[in-house]
């Protein structure tokens, strides 16, 4: 007998233009982490203080380090009282020819009761896209800092509606029919942008600006809960101009995304 929680597991793989060391430098540092996901701020041992920044997608998060091996293996925890989940999440990094390598993601729930396996493949999605984000900054971005522009609305609709969803915000931004490695430029109903379309998918777009700045842009249709379907922009602006150029953009996202929402809804 035992009274440990079961355990839900997922993972994401992503083969990575970038070596070991850049790549603990973006998951491990509070600047590189920032750069293309939630700032994270590890103390940089076994058993240090690990605190993660979520908002606006979720609520900030306390972990400790469970495994501290540069630029090998990071893992944290992050302990919660029933019924809440302890959640772990392991960072496994491998070398391979050519300064690049393969980053794998391990997350587990551990918790007891119904429903947790569909959360935990939730999770798993959710760090395919982030490590489509990770791959596209240190092919193009590899130790820049980042401004984020950062909005999420929930709809009022199922997480099954996500696909549907993301054809209405693919078509919003004028990319309906393009593939990976199209160009774009957003029609002048949506946010102004232009560059490279970096991943297209069915409720996912990561688009790789060269205007109004340079930056990644990563939009989805996507329940950040594992219940409510929110659309969700995720953006980081690189270069000199970013915090101006993120401070004018940003009311345009953030009304672009309202007025898309409410066509949704009506």
């Amino acid at each position: 007998m035992t009274d440990e929680p079961d355990a839900h597991s997922t993972s994401a793989e992503m083969a990575v233009a970038a070596t070991p060391e850049q790549v603990w430098e973006a998951i491990t540092t509070a600047s590189g982490s920032a750069a293309w996901s939630f700032r994270a701020d590890v103390e940089p041992r076994q058993g240090g203080a690990v605190q993660i920044h979520r908002g606006p997608f979720g609520p900030d998060a306390s972990a400790t380090v469970t495994e501290w091996d540069p630029p090998n293996r990071f893992a944290y925890v992050e302990r919660a009282e029933p019924p809440e989940p302890v959640i772990a999440t392991e960072f496994l990094i491998q070398a391979r020819e050519r300064g690049s390598c393969v980053v794998r993601v391990v997350n587990t729930f551990h918790a007891d009761g119904e429903g947790w396996d569909h959360i935990a493949e939730e999770a798993g999605a959710g760090w395919r896209m982030s490590l489509l984000l990770l791959r596209s900054y240190v092919s193009h971005f590899p130790g820049m800092s980042a401004t984020r522009l950062d909005l999420t609305e929930p709809v009022r609709a199922p997480a099954s509606a996500r696909a549907e969803i993301g054809s209405l915000v693919k078509s919003s931004l004028g990319l309906g029919g393009l593939s990976d490695g199209a160009p774009f430029h957003t029609p002048a109903n949506a946010p102004q942008a232009q560059g490279i379309i970096e991943h297209i998918g069915p409720y996912f777009v990561l688009l790789r600006t060269k205007w109004p700045t340079t930056g990644l842009f990563a939009v989805s249709s996507f329940p950040m809960d594992a219940v409510t379907v929110s659309i969700n922009v995720a953006g980081r602006l690189y270069g000199a101009d970013a915090d101006t150029i993120a401070a004018r953009e940003q009311p345009e996202w953030h009304e672009w995304l309202a007025r898309l929402v409410a066509e949704i809804e009506h």
